[in-house]
């Protein structure tokens, strides 16, 4: 049985020019979901563009997301923190917490895009990272940013893991979705499959590319959450 999941995107405050005039979102963009399984609310989650700071010498985005949800010994949450930017959108840190079943588990990367590696804290080394390396908060904010349109396709190479590349999306068409609000929105379909995970992303058909529904793999099963109005503008 699916999730259903509403939510609710607020204010926007202007960035810098630099940064604003290089994607469709901006500081202060926030997406509430509210999910429920049936008629029985079963969590909730938050997407966040938190602010900007600056990393490797390159002011950037921090984004966030945090979420809960499930019954039981099924309780489940995950808090994701991405710093991402520059001038071709890359990932620099990297921090998630899952907590599922009482195990916990916290993960800190440091990802440096122009010697081609990544670090994990507490670990000893260091991995290779591909050309333009993206987590996967970042991949999110970054398909907003790409050149869509029906039956097109996209090959990235990006994910910071090398072993999860390649992303390949497909535009499988335009589609009205219904938000929470009622309201329905002309989206375009993506379908999102990386080592051997498939998720579907609906994105509004304006230059905002809000993602107005989810359909992606999580530890209770899939989720899809449509997105209330109003958007961000």
């Amino acid at each position: 049985m699916s999730q259903v999941i509403r939510a609710l995107v607020t204010g926007a405050c202007l960035l810098s020019a630099p940064l604003a005039a290089q994607q469709p979102f901006r500081v202060g963009e926030t997406l509430r979901y509210e999910a429920t399984l049936g008629i029985v609310p079963a969590g909730s989650a938050t997407l966040r563009v938190a602010g900007t700071a600056m990393a490797g010498g390159d002011r950037v985005f921090v984004l966030a997301m945090e979420g809960g949800g499930g019954r039981g010994a099924l309780i489940a949450s995950v808090s994701m923190t991405s710093w991402a930017g520059g001038e071709r959108f890359t990932s620099r840190r990297f921090h998630r917490r899952t907590e599922f079943r009482g195990r916990t588990t916290d993960e800190r990367f440091e990802i440096v895009p122009d010697s081609g590696l990544y670090r994990v804290e507490g670990a000893a080394g260091a991995w290779v990272a591909p050309a333009q390396p993206l987590d996967e908060l970042a991949l999110l904010y970054h398909l907003r940013t790409l050149r869509l349109a029906p039956g097109s396709s996209h090959t990235l190479n990006g994910y910071f893991r090398n072993g999860y590349n390649p992303v390949r999306i497909r535009v499988t068409g335009r589609e009205m979705v219904e938000l929470g609000s009622g309201e329905e929105v002309a989206c375009l379909a993506l379908t999102i499959s990386a080592a051997g995970l498939t998720s579907h992303v609906w994105l509004t058909d304006d230059a905002a590319r809000v993602p107005a529904r989810l359909r992606v793999p999580t530890m209770l099963g899939r989720v899809t959450p449509p997105l209330s109005a109003p958007r961000s503008p």
